[in-house]
């Protein structure tokens, strides 16, 4: 039985470039007692696959960010450049939780701008859904700090 040699190697590196290029689909080389058959359907096969469980994923994704839809009014957003504290400080209780149910008015954070504390007071009554600023966090203007349900 003939072996595989190094042209052979070079031969099929070249022969897959081929493929590339030419979009060809099966080939087959004989050589003595053995032969080499190479094709790149079942590359194709695999890709429609996998394009197919992609668009399934998305399309389960889109349906769950539909579910998630947040209002604008119930986000709480920066209304400064500053750092952000939780509490009032290090050793004391965090001013909210997520889970809690605050009033309208009720202090959710601090905001440290040019050293004066500036308290942000929830805009609405409601739920806090998620805390998404961390403590000692710097933001900017705009940037999202809490959810409300």
């Amino acid at each position: 039985m003939p072996k595989i040699d190094k042209t052979d190697l070079d031969n099929i590196s070249l022969i897959k470039k081929e493929f590339k290029l030419k979009n060809i689909t099966t080939i087959k080389i004989k050589k003595g007692n053995y032969e080499i058959e190479l094709s790149s359907e079942t590359k194709d096969i695999t890709k429609s696959v996998l394009s197919s469980q992609n668009i399934e994923e998305k399309i389960k994704d889109k349906k769950s960010n539909k579910e998630n839809i947040i209002k604008s009014e119930n986000i709480v957003k920066s209304p400064m450049v500053g750092v952000a504290y939780l509490s009032a400080d290090p050793a004391s209780q965090p001013y909210i939780k997520i889970g809690q149910h605050v009033k309208q008015g009720d202090t959710l954070l601090l905001i440290e701008a040019m050293k004066t504390f500036n308290e942000v007071k929830a805009p609405i009554s409601g739920i806090v859904k998620e805390i998404i600023v961390l403590n000692s966090q710097p933001v900017e203007f705009g940037d999202d700090l809490i959810i409300f349900e």
